[in-house]
């Protein structure tokens, strides 16, 4: 709720939707935001769906998918719902019922983007799984001597060192950045962050911003590098730290996953980045956003 009331300037109007069985028992809630048309879950996040009350029977999904169809007529303005990849599915399949629903309650595909995640108990496994040219990059890195940081409790001087990194990356590539700085800041707050840096004879030349998105998930939000640092392989080192990171605080954290997000926009794979994250050994699974 607070996340959605720090970007409700991002859209038109949000609507909050409950869903209530027969008795009148809230079961499911969506977040709508309306804008372009359409009412968007989400409306500035990775991806969105329903919340539920602890695990929910496969008929008040049903349901629920016939009533948010209904509302988006009302409403004149079709829904349209991106939901999580596989990693955040948990043992009841909470994703996986909800796409399922959303598609036979009338809904259709618009596109399955291809998301990346590593599975942390697997890292022991890191090095066999890397590709050859991934391991000679990660060797290479290494013996040119970058230090890796992860930054707790980090200053607004180091935050704005990690975003500039980012942000700089981002225009070389073309790319837009669609949170501020102040942004990054302000989510901060409600949601637990991660930033990382990758430093060469002290200067920062790659760093990270990760999201703490479920208890089970951590959630790559922005990272690159800059230009200039390129030869020194700042990626390979600055991906290998942070599994390690998250690998060698299991089991305290209880984190199992680290999503690295998709490597395609509206379902049309960047084959480049699909390949460096194959190359460290993440798993695809799709993304899968549907219109009701």
């Amino acid at each position: 709720m607070e996340f959605s009331q720090l970007n409700r300037s991002k859209c038109d109007d949000v609507h909050y939707l409950a869903f209530a069985d027969d008795k009148g028992k809230i079961r499911l809630g969506i977040i709508l935001g309306e804008r372009g048309g359409l009412l968007r879950s989400p409306f500035s996040a990775p991806f969105g769906g329903m919340e539920e009350r602890g695990p929910q029977r496969l008929s008040y999904y049903l349901d629920a998918a016939v009533e948010l169809k209904a509302y988006g007529r009302a409403c004149g303005k079709p829904v349209a719902v991106t939901l999580p990849p596989a990693c955040y599915d948990g043992d009841c399949s909470r994703f996986s019922r909800q796409a399922l629903c959303l598609l036979s309650g009338g809904g259709r595909q618009l596109y399955a983007d291809f998301n990346y995640h590593y599975s942390l108990s697997d890292f022991s496994l890191f090095d066999e799984r890397l590709w050859a040219s991934a391991r000679r990059n990660l060797s290479a890195s290494v013996r040119r001597g970058l230090e890796f940081e992860c930054c707790v409790d980090p200053t607004d001087a180091e935050i704005e060192e990690i975003y500039s990194i980012i942000r700089v990356n981002h225009e070389s590539h073309g790319y837009p950045v669609h949170m501020t700085l102040d942004d990054i800041v302000a989510t901060s707050k409600i949601i637990s962050m991660d930033f990382f840096i990758v430093r060469k004879e002290g200067k920062g030349i790659a760093s990270a911003i990760i999201y703490h998105t479920s208890p089970e998930t951590v959630q790559l939000i922005y990272w690159g590098d800059l230009p200039g640092g390129r030869d020194f392989r700042p990626m390979n080192f600055l991906s290998y730290n942070i599994i390690r990171h998250y690998a060698e605080s299991i089991p305290a954290s209880g984190v199992r996953f680290f999503d690295l997000g998709p490597a395609s926009s509206d379902g049309i794979p960047a084959v480049g980045l699909c390949d460096f994250k194959e190359s460290i050994g993440c798993r695809l699974t799709p993304k899968i956003s549907i219109e009701i």
